[in-house]
This record gives C-alpha cells, sequence and structure tokens, in this order.
C-alpha cells in the first residue's frame, strides 16, 4: 500500500485552513456534506478539517477541496481574513495566439486577422501587476536578438499598453514596414529608441516615422524547436 503524501502544517495553519474552508462553505452556500458528496471526500473528513482536528492532511485530501473551489493549495493554510475570497482564486491562463514576423509585418493589430482558425496559442498566466488586453500577442525572438535574447524566448506584447521609460517595444518603420524591438528612453522631450541588436543605429521616435506596435510585457523562454 503506497502512503499518500502529507502536508506537515502547525497549529496556527490547521486554524487557517479551518477558519479558510468554512468562509469558501459560506461564500458558495454549501455545507460540509455537500463539498463532501462534490469531491468524494467522507464527511467525517471534511469536519475534521472545519474543527481544526486534522493535524496533517493528506494531498489527496486537499487537492480536491482547492480544485472544486478553484484555489490554491497554498491559499488554503494562507491568512486570507483580510483578503476577498476572490483573492484565494487560482489564475486561469489567457490564450494569445503566436504571430510570426511575417504575419506582424502585414498587419497594424491583430483586430485585422481572423484567428478564428489561428492554430498556434500560448497560455499565459497573468497577475494583478501583468494584465492583458484582448489585442495581446506573442512572437518568438530572432537569431540576431541574441545575446540579448536567447533563441527560443517567447515575446508577449500587448498593443495596449501605455509605453514607460525603460520599456522594450516592437516599432514597425512606416516606410518600409520593417520591424524591431527597441528599448523606449524617455529623455524629455525626446525619445530616443535603444537598439538591442549590435550595431543597429540609435533611433529618435518620430510618430510619421515610427509605430509603436506594442510593448512587451512578459518573455517565456521555450527550448529552441527543431526544425
Amino acid at each position: 500500500m503506497t502512503t499518500q503524501p502529507i502536508i506537515s502544517i502547525n497549529d496556527t495553519e490547521r486554524q487557517l485552513l479551518s477558519i479558510n474552508l468554512r468562509r469558501l462553505l459560506d461564500e458558495h452556500h454549501i455545507n460540509e456534506t455537500d463539498i463532501a458528496h462534490s469531491t468524494g471526500l467522507p464527511v467525517m473528513t471534511v469536519r475534521r478539517i472545519l474543527s481544526g482536528e486534522t493535524a496533517n492532511p493528506g494531498i489527496s485530501t486537499l487537492t480536491p477541496i482547492a480544485s472544486y473551489f478553484n484555489v490554491s493549495l497554498d491559499s488554503l493554510i494562507s491568512n486570507n481574513n483580510q483578503r476577498p475570497i476572490s483573492a484565494m482564486k487560482k489564475n486561469a491562463p489567457i490564450f494569445v495566439p503566436v504571430l510570426d514576423w511575417k504575419t506582424l509585418a502585414q498587419y497594424t493589430s491583430t483586430k485585422e486577422i481572423d484567428l478564428k482558425t489561428w492554430k498556434t496559442w500560448q497560455p499565459v498566466i497573468t497577475s494583478q501587476s501583468c494584465t492583458l488586453s484582448e489585442e495581446a500577442f506573442a512572437v518568438e525572438s530572432r537569431p540576431s536578438m541574441q545575446p540579448r535574447f536567447q533563441l527560443g524566448t517567447l515575446f508577449i506584447v500587448d498593443p495596449k499598453e501605455a509605453p514607460t521609460d525603460g520599456d522594450i517595444a516592437l516599432i514597425k518603420m512606416r516606410s518600409t514596414g520593417d520591424l524591431s524591438l527597441r528599448e523606449i528612453v524617455i529623455d524629455s522631450p525626446q525619445w530616443q529608441l535603444q537598439p538591442i541588436i549590435a550595431g543597429s543605429e540609435l533611433l529618435f521616435f518620430d510618430p510619421h516615422q515610427h509605430q509603436i506596435v506594442g510593448i512587451i510585457v512578459l518573455t517565456i523562454l521555450h527550448a529552441r524547436k527543431e526544425k
């Protein structure tokens, strides 16, 4: 027989587990019998958690409870009393289309692209410090962007993000349609577009010549794909 893994918790965390589970039950207007039936756990197990009697609950006990309420395991034993129940929720990933450089050169917005049959998407977990608009997309790094960005780096670009000093922006040259990544350096009244590729020229932002397609809000590093 295989013994189920346990979570070692102290007296404070045991009480927090009891409090948090009670809050979740009250929020969802269900009782210990309902959650037991929904998760397949014995009613007495749920009651022992609620009473604070369970010293070291098993992973297989807490996982179905966390999954049912869509919260993390950590949040079940954390002090959430001053936070709303929604703060305990796990973030569901947002899927953004992975575009290629040729497609980006042809369009100025994902709104112009029919994404109903788009095949390549990237899941992105957002947070309070990183949110994405409906126009966000991903694009993979080019070999020339080394060593600043390794091969396989995926850039998450948000056209709705307001640029600030130090941001990396995806810039399109209006005359040619060429695209490049540039670091924005704001030295009022001018904006410098610093190159990330050695040997490239420094540009000064001119809205008549340059379009800020979007701001890089997140980078994800993948192993290089086999050709």
